[in-house]
């Protein structure tokens, strides 16, 4: 069985294949008691899959310790994935491709199979980032900001605001206590760049786009937007696996 695995900022994903398709994907909240202690916990238990193939945007630190506990555990390596020039018909428009996020390039191929139409990739994680791929495959670029929960507690610690627990009733438009005003004026920053964003992008392009959302505060953010994005849950494990189905043609 092979697993594939998002390895994000706040949490880690995974799924496997049945009857060809993706399971119903798992996760946990990473903490900062430390890595190998985050893995015993969720997968301690767990029976080995025959390989592990992985985005992560948690840095070489995290990819060592985990490589180190798959290893010691399982008796397996991960694989890691990278951005590269081309891939599943997306081409990657960085002038260092392997600079791009591997979440972000995942998220795209993904998007770009599902629809080969021009189209918005928006992620709504701890930074929310936006890209913009071609109906040709060809990766525009893209903008990342700091996600809804990282420009809350930005504020919070950077400031002398108390941090109690909110005493107003959570309005994310009328708010009556200051959390609850910095929390909804995160969230509508983020709903005011995205709704210009895809404006923006359409209005470059001459013509109408799609527009895919995923992440963890996707679906917090998108009632609010004036345009409605098709909602994609798991879209960088779907990526991560055409990545890995490449990866498998191309060797000898």
């Amino acid at each position: 069985m092979t697993w594939y695995v998002d390895i994000g900022n706040s949490s880690i994903k995974w799924a496997s294949l049945r009857a060809k398709k993706l399971t119903k994907a798992k996760y946990f909240q990473r903490t900062k008691a430390g890595h190998a202690e985050d893995l015993d916990d969720a997968w301690g238990n767990l029976s080995s899959p025959k390989e592990i193939i992985c985005s992560c945007v948690a840095g070489e630190a995290f990819e060592q310790s985990m490589t180190t506990w798959c290893q010691q555990v399982w008796e397996i390596t991960p694989v890691f994935i990278r951005a590269t020039r081309q891939c599943q018909g997306v081409t990657n428009a960085y002038i260092n491709p392997e600079q791009l996020g591997s979440d972000r390039w995942a998220a795209m191929i993904a998007a770009h199979q599902r629809n080969p139409k021009a189209c918005c990739v928006i992620d709504c994680g701890t930074a929310t980032t936006v890209d913009v791929v071609e109906s040709d495959g060809q990766h525009l670029g893209g903008l990342i900001i700091p996600g809804k929960q990282l420009m809350a507690d930005s504020l919070l610690t950077g400031t002398a605001i108390s941090t109690n627990e909110s005493e107003g009733d959570n309005s994310t438009l009328f708010a009556r206590h200051t959390v609850d005003a910095i929390k909804g004026g995160a969230l509508y920053s983020t709903i005011a760049t995205i709704d210009r964003l895809y404006v923006d992008v359409a209005t470059a392009l001459g013509k109408p786009i799609e527009a895919v959302i995923t992440g963890g505060a996707a679906a917090e953010i998108l009632p609010l937007l004036n345009q409605k994005p098709t909602v994609e849950s798991d879209l960088v494990l779907q990526g991560v696996r055409l990545i890995h189905q490449a990866m498998a043609q191309e060797k000898p």
